[in-house]
């Protein structure tokens, strides 16, 4: 496909779920990595067919290590990142990417961080009907469906979802946060809104869109990013067949795990009013 056609697809996600009402404003989150990267792009380019649409780009340096050894290089990651994304605003935290090696879930500490720089831009800017784009995308709904149902990795590529026979599950308070990633539009009772417009594509569209748009994947590698269950299982997509792959994540797969999630889970209504009650920054990244 060329980006024409991804555009096409990125339209037709917004206008199916009514993701961007007219005259709306919304923080998009770019971390500079290759999901929020793409999304910037096609926001960038959807906007110019929206004149009603307000954009502001928001990115956290954090960890710093990831962006640069000192000032300077991280100054000019930014820059790279930002070229053509205005306005931009990026934040870098007074917490020290030291902090990492000194607790026990580094991830955790870093989302933690990111969050509450974000909150702050957020704050800064009022008013209502605020909107928050995200850029999770269906490999990362097929990581947190997977831990749902304990599916191993393994098992998932080689024999794909057998959907039927799922065991019922129960959605756990901790499970909340990966919960709420399935729903392409989440009006929580505050009134901030998330949106998640990257749902209906995986990594390796996402990869072909940076390749042809000329945006280049510019961050170093994160090196406490194996803490993170779901990156063992992208490992295991990027080296499985190809056709395995487009079978286990198409368009409509979102769609499809969100509908076994409300046929599966025996407090799915619960575990939604819970989610909206939730506070949004505990629902980012």
């Amino acid at each position: 496909m060329d980006l024409n056609d991804y555009l096409k697809i990125f339209e037709k996600h917004i206008s199916r779920y009514d993701l961007i009402p007219e005259n709306a404003f919304v923080f998009v989150l770019d971390s500079g990595g290759k999901d929020s990267g793409a999304m910037s792009y096609l926001f960038r380019e959807y906007a110019k067919k929206r004149p009603d649409l307000e954009l502001e780009y928001i990115n956290v340096v954090f960890p710093q290590m990831v962006f640069g050894s000192n000032i300077e290089e991280i100054n000019n990651k930014i820059m790279r990142i930002s070229k053509e994304f205005a306005p931009f605003k990026s934040r870098i935290p007074e917490t020290s990417y030291e902090m990492l090696e000194k607790t026990d879930n580094p991830c955790l500490l870093c989302k933690q961080v990111r969050r509450r720089a974000i909150a702050e831009i957020v704050a800064k800017k009022g008013g209502d009907s605020i909107i928050i784009a995200t850029g999770h995308n269906n490999y990362d709904l097929l990581a947190y469906f997977i831990e749902f149902f304990s599916i191993s990795p393994n098992e998932l590529v080689g024999r794909g979802l057998d959907y039927d026979n799922l065991s019922n599950i129960i959605i756990r308070d901790d499970d909340l946060e990966h919960f709420s990633r399935f729903f392409p539009k989440l009006e929580l009772n505050s009134g901030i809104i998330l949106i998640k417009p990257m749902l209906v594509f995986n990594r390796l569209e996402i990869n072909n869109i940076l390749k042809r748009a000329g945006i280049p994947a510019i961050l170093c590698n994160c090196p406490y990013a194996n803490h993170r269950p779901k990156r063992n299982l992208f490992k295991l997509l990027r080296n499985a067949p190809l056709d395995r792959v487009k079978d286990l994540v198409t368009h409509d797969t979102f769609k499809k795990m969100l509908s076994v999630l409300k046929e599966k889970a025996g407090n799915f209504d619960e575990a939604f009013g819970k989610v909206k009650q939730m506070d949004y920054s505990e629902l980012l990244l």
